[in-house]
């Protein structure tokens, strides 16, 4: 049973039709739902679960998918529900993490349905994310990291947290370097190497980050769900959702 939550058409009915075209023709069609003045994504999402729908199916951008997958997750009886995804740009990451390229495998993929259960972030007080966020420095001011009993001050120009609780300090003066270095030295016993020498790296299972005399907003896809100072932790096995179902491998076959 399939529930399409669908984002408002504004430039994008044509893609949407198509979209509704090829799940008729896949033999998927179900309810298509858009939020209004009256419904929120998040109150279309559960009421979805309460409808009994078990594929609920974000079609759209990154920001829709978090939403229901917010919904979905806050939700206690969700056992079986899984999250379908339709992005509407194949070269996000949200299309890559699912492993599409155009919407007719997105499409295919729902009707296969292969399963994966995915970790989110959750950030107080009932906000999840399942692929990545940010927090954006353009002025001056140091971000204060508290872990466990250990707090750092460190200047950095975004931050970037994914779920595992992975997190990327870039500070591309690298004038932080130092105050990082200690950090994760006493947290560590040695500093973690990121992808370059502006980029620090870490992960741990839940974090409080503060922007002294500033409050900034930790982003998805560009829309603010929180703002300094927030409080991450990490959410194994939060949701199941449905990927592309892998191809043979020519060489094998």
């Amino acid at each position: 049973m399939y529930y399409y939550i669908m984002e408002p058409a504004t430039g994008k009915a044509s893609w949407q039709e198509k979209v509704k075209d090829m799940l008729g023709d896949l033999g998927i069609a179900g309810e298509t739902v858009m939020p209004s003045a009256a419904r929120t994504i998040e109150e279309l999402a559960s009421l979805g679960v309460i409808k009994g729908y078990t594929t609920i199916v974000a079609v759209g951008s990154e920001k829709i998918a978090n939403k229901v997958a917010t919904a979905l997750i806050n939700q206690k009886n969700t056992k079986d529900t899984v999250l379908g995804i339709i992005p509407d740009d194949y070269t996000s990451k949200l299309a890559k993490r699912i492993g599409v390229s155009d919407f007719k495998e997105a499409c295919q993929a729902l009707k296969f349905r292969k399963l994966e259960m995915v970790d989110a972030c959750f950030v107080e007080p009932n906000k999840y994310f399942i692929l990545e966020a940010t927090i954006d420095n353009n002025h001056n001011g140091e971000a204060y990291l508290s872990l466990d009993s250990i707090q750092a001050g460190m200047p950095f120009d975004r931050i970037v947290i994914k779920p595992g609780l992975k997190i990327e300090i870039q500070d591309s003066k690298g004038s932080g370097g130092q105050a990082i270095k200690s950090f994760f030295g006493r947290l560590f016993g040695k500093k973690e190497e990121g992808p370059d020498i502006f980029t620090s790296f870490f992960h741990t299972n839940e974090l409080k980050i503060e922007i002294p005399g500033n409050s900034l907003g930790l982003k998805v896809d560009d829309e603010i769900i929180a703002k300094t100072p927030i409080y991450c932790s990490h959410v194994p096995h939060a949701l199941k959702i449905i990927i592309k179902r892998d191809t043979i491998d020519q060489k094998e076959s």
